[in-house]
């Protein structure tokens, strides 16, 4: 398969992949995945970050622009939006919440199930990385939405990432 070959796990793709597009499903939005990467890079200048806890710690990101971001807010919220406010953020970190849970269901009773998730942090600021430890499995996903215009091509798209420990941390008893 290829995804082995890009050294991509199989079970963190379909849950991105699935759980970005259950996620985004109260926006009416079904947006279609167009790339996959084990690196997490944030080219767009809006990110939402939910930490990811339990026997498996990590976090989930979405990165998207402002138009985008504004987009599917109102499309959750059933309203025409055209400016980042509080409102907006709030719009923006609850789809960030549905996916996580979204990632959260997907992942029960696989080697990657978590417990819970934290609240969401917002960020805005663009090109940045995410470096984790050693030991966490990375899988982006970029997909893009067809009903942005092409006359905004860099807004069609984002990316939703997992981040997850891949294996628990030895622990050495003493004797």
């Amino acid at each position: 398969m290829p995804f082995e070959k890009l050294n991509i796990n199989p079970i963190l793709m379909n849950c991105v992949i699935e759980g970005s597009i259950g996620g985004l499903s109260m926006t009416g939005i079904v947006p279609k995945a167009v790339g996959v990467s084990r690196f997490s890079t944030a080219s767009k200048e809006l990110s939402v970050i939910v930490g990811l806890h339990g026997q498996r710690n990590g976090n989930m990101t979405l990165n998207l622009s402002e138009r985008t971001a504004t987009f599917l807010a109102g499309k959750l919220l059933g309203m025409n939006i055209t400016e980042m406010n509080e409102e907006t953020i709030d719009a923006i970190c609850e789809i960030g919440n549905m996916v996580a849970g979204q990632f959260h269901n997907r992942l029960h009773g696989t080697p990657f199930h978590f417990d819970g998730i934290s609240l969401p942090a917002f960020i805005f600021g663009a090109n940045y990385n995410l470096y984790h430890l050693k030991n966490l499995i990375t899988v982006s996903v970029t997909f893009e939405i067809d009903e942005v215009s092409v006359v905004h091509m860099k807004d069609k798209f984002f990316t939703s990432t997992i981040s997850l420990l891949g294996s628990a941390p030895s622990v050495r008893r003493r004797r």
